[in-house]
């Protein structure tokens, strides 16, 4: 088996799982919640490489969720994946975080829906994007770059014709001022992600295309800069 260490720290989910390359199946998956997850995520993957039956040195390929998310946990997302590829030169992939959680989305979209995944950015904001189905299910189009804004402006930036899904921590932690902005139009989803699947799936069609980041400059996509780094007002 060619296994894939998949994991997604934007939230304050961590989810983990070993997959399947040429299958794409699930051989072992576990999540945590925590603020940081410096607690639990290497214990995490431990874990799911031990019921796999996978070696961390014999992976194949590591894959990380990048962002935009917490600042805290893409930091140890990729301290982890990173130090799990290093020592073995491991191929290193990294998924938005946005994507894979439109493509959780899917299994919840209706024909002909704008997807509208929103992760909760702190701040009375919502990282966000606009993605269109294409094809098949599960297959999607970006149509927008990342948003960092409150859910009003979002609602004025957003897809402006047909009905659109949205989900998400964002979404689910702004969803009253969301379905009034949006009416009739929007409407609010219940999803699990962004997945360690979805991470995987992604992480899988760039492996096969030999798609790898270097370790040594690739970092999350925070969305914003960290507070500490913006210079402080005289």
């Amino acid at each position: 088996m060619k296994a894939l260490l998949a994991i997604e720290t934007s939230t304050p989910v961590a989810r983990v799982g070993v997959f399947d390359l040429e299958t794409g199946a699930c051989r072992a998956a576990a999540s945590a919640t925590s603020e940081r997850h410096s607690s639990n995520l290497l214990r995490l993957c431990v874990e799911v490489t031990a019921r796999a039956d996978a070696d961390v040195a014999g992976l194949a390929a590591i894959a990380c969720g990048a962002g935009p998310g917490s600042f805290t946990g893409l930091r140890v997302g990729f301290a982890v994946a990173k130090g799990f590829a290093m020592p073995f030169g491991t191929p290193f992939i990294v998924v938005s975080s946005l994507q894979a959680l439109a493509r959780d989305m899917m299994a919840v979209a209706r024909p002909g829906e704008w997807l509208l995944p929103c992760l909760d950015a702190g701040k009375g904001q919502v990282y966000a994007a606009a993605f269109a189905s294409v094809g098949a299910a599960p297959d999607i189009e970006r149509q927008t770059e990342d948003w960092v804004l409150g859910p009003e402006d979002l609602v004025k930036v957003a897809p402006g014709r047909g009905p659109l899904v949205f989900g998400g921590t964002g979404a689910a932690r702004y969803r009253d001022a969301l379905e009034s902005g949006f009416g009739g139009r929007g409407r609010f989803a219940e999803v699990a992600g962004p997945s360690a699947d979805a991470v995987a799936a992604y992480a899988a069609e760039r492996f096969a295309r030999g798609l790898f980041e270097n370790l040594n400059t690739v970092v999350p996509a925070y969305g914003r800069a960290p507070d500490i780094t913006r210079p402080k007002a005289p």
